[in-house]
């Protein structure tokens, strides 16, 4: 997500005094410079993760090992960056690419780009489906001021389905996000909204979804100052715990391993530092 310098020195004064209590995670690696807005995290393997930038960057992939040193990367030929705001792994074939940043809530060109992980792990170019879609609650573009609901930044892979998270960005702020779920075969699809999830009422600075990973049946969000696990059960998310993220910093990366080891990573920001990769040790309930 870009963020305008102003916003950025708010932020930073408004995070002064909050959260007393640090994280148990601990800084393993640094960012590849080529990766400087890093805005979306997964691993392929248990020791290569790729990673992209948000908008502002081409349409590339980068991969790296756990401690940040690069291993290759792959131009998506026929794919634009937009807004790049998170990937997902299918643990199988393919990898999910969310063109779906959305800050204003005005873009109709939402897609999610399709590309097969073999390719991308050997060769330097390759090509990708698309899968378009558009939200069925948004009726204007943008929506007035309170119905801001439609930027989204997280997208996660979960029984043969993506989900999206959205961030709020209403005023007044409710700190609402929409969960919407999006078939992986390539077409248009006009998506209803699955569930709600309220996330906090402090701010997007705080209380926004930056990027979601899935592990055994749970859903770990990740924003600013913290990390959320929801569970999935009854056709409804229940959250299970929570990790205060400090100090804050602009996390918005989370990537999880087949085994269970979480890491996370924050863009490389003037006034919060950043560019680095961290391995979450444990999680508070």
């Amino acid at each position: 997500m870009k963020t305008s310098s102003i916003a950025l020195s708010l932020l930073f004064i408004s995070l002064i005094g909050i959260n007393s209590s640090f994280s148990q995670k601990k800084r393993v690696g640094t960012l590849i410079e080529d990766l400087n807005e890093i805005s979306g995290l997964a691993f392929i393997n248990d020791s290569i993760m790729v990673g992209h930038n948000d908008g502002g960057d081409g349409a590339k992939l980068y991969f790296m090992n756990t401690k940040g040193k690069k291993i290759h990367s792959t131009l998506v030929e026929n794919a634009t960056n937009v807004d790049w705001e998170d990937i997902a792994y299918d643990g199988k074939e393919f990898l999910y690419i969310a063109d779906n940043g959305n800050n204003n809530n005005d873009r109709k060109d939402l897609v999610i780009y399709k590309v097969s992980t073999q390719d991308i792990l050997t060769k330097k170019s390759v090509k990708c489906e698309k899968i378009f879609i558009s939200y069925n609650e948004q009726k204007a573009f943008p929506p007035a001021k309170n119905q801001l609901y439609f930027d989204a930044e997280s997208l996660g892979f979960y029984k043969n389905e993506l989900y999206i998270f959205t961030k709020c960005r209403a005023f007044p702020f409710d700190g609402v996000s929409y969960c919407y779920t999006v078939p992986t075969e390539p077409g248009s699809y006009k998506l209803d909204k699955k569930h709600e999830i309220q996330i906090g009422k402090d701010g997007w600075w705080k209380d926004s979804a930056t990027s979601v990973d899935v592990k055994d049946g749970k859903f770990y969000i990740l924003t600013y100052n913290r990390m959320l696990v929801y569970r999935f059960e009854n056709n409804s998310f229940v959250k299970e715990s929570e990790m205060a993220m400090e100090p804050i910093s602009q996390f918005e990366a989370i990537a999880i391993n087949k085994k269970g080891e979480i890491y996370i990573a924050d863009e490389n920001n003037a006034l919060l530092g950043g560019g680095n990769i961290y391995h979450v040790l444990s999680i508070h309930k």
